[in-house]
């Protein structure tokens, strides 16, 4: 059977070992976001930029 130290011993092996893989995920996390958020910020720059149809000379939309 296990003694109070060796218990003391795997208890904080666990209770590190969820930090760190909380904060592995945390950080994968924040970094999918990022660059997702630098996609969608890219999008709407090359969007704002003028690509789309050409609007035939006109310098009012059709009513």
């Amino acid at each position: 059977m296990l003694s109070g130290q060796q218990v003391f011993v795997v208890e904080m092996i666990l209770v590190f070992g969820l930090i760190l893989a909380w904060a592995i995920w945390e950080l994968i996390s924040t970094r999918r976001s990022q660059k997702r958020d630098r996609e969608a910020s890219a999008e709407r720059a090359r969007h704002a930029e003028g690509e789309h149809g050409p609007d035939k000379g006109r310098s009012q939309p059709p009513q």
